[in-house]
């Protein structure tokens, strides 16, 4: 019997954290020695009246360690929000000088649609205006979008029937 309740108070030890550390492992391992914990119990215990209370006991034990481990959770966290609130120093967004529209460039990479190209020997992620643009094609850049280039090749823009 001590070892019954041993293997049940390690199990709700291991389901306490896994809402810790998750992973699931632990609350595999917790729920395999409560099951253990319940085949000790009943094979050490002559009573069928004591293995049906032991084994309502352990559920309601579980019970309890899942809502104390969920109430802890959000005792800990300052709202219900898994996002770190504060503001990260020493990150710095990227930015493109918006003076770029208009300036030829190559790609370096094949656009289908995004990719890289190089404008005046500074490499920029870009994303082709439409279609595919071939790797060492010549590019116009359209305009700048965030920390991105909007390219459209060098040949004359227009000549398709639907334009």
């Amino acid at each position: 019997m001590i070892l019954a309740i041993f293997l049940a108070l390690i199990a709700l030890i291991a389901l306490y954290c896994e809402f810790f550390l998750p992973g699931g492992i632990l609350a595999v391992i917790g729920s395999i020695l409560l099951i253990a914990s319940f085949l000790f119990f009943s094979h050490a215990s002559s009573s069928t009246f004591l293995s049906v209370a032991y084994a309502v006991l352990l559920v309601i034990a579980s019970a309890g360690v899942c809502l104390f481990a969920l109430w802890k959770m959000r005792k800990s966290a300052s709202s219900d929000s898994f996002f770190l609130k504060k503001d990260q120093e020493g990150y710095v967004a990227p930015s493109i000088e918006k003076n770029l529209q208009g300036k030829i460039g190559e790609a370096l990479t094949e656009l289908k649609p995004a990719g890289h190209v190089r404008i005046e020997g500074i490499c920029y992620h870009a994303i082709a205006e439409r279609g595919y643009i071939p790797r060492g094609a010549s590019v116009v850049v359209d305009s700048v979008r965030g920390a991105c280039v909007i390219v459209h090749t060098e040949t004359k823009r227009g000549n398709c029937e639907n334009d």
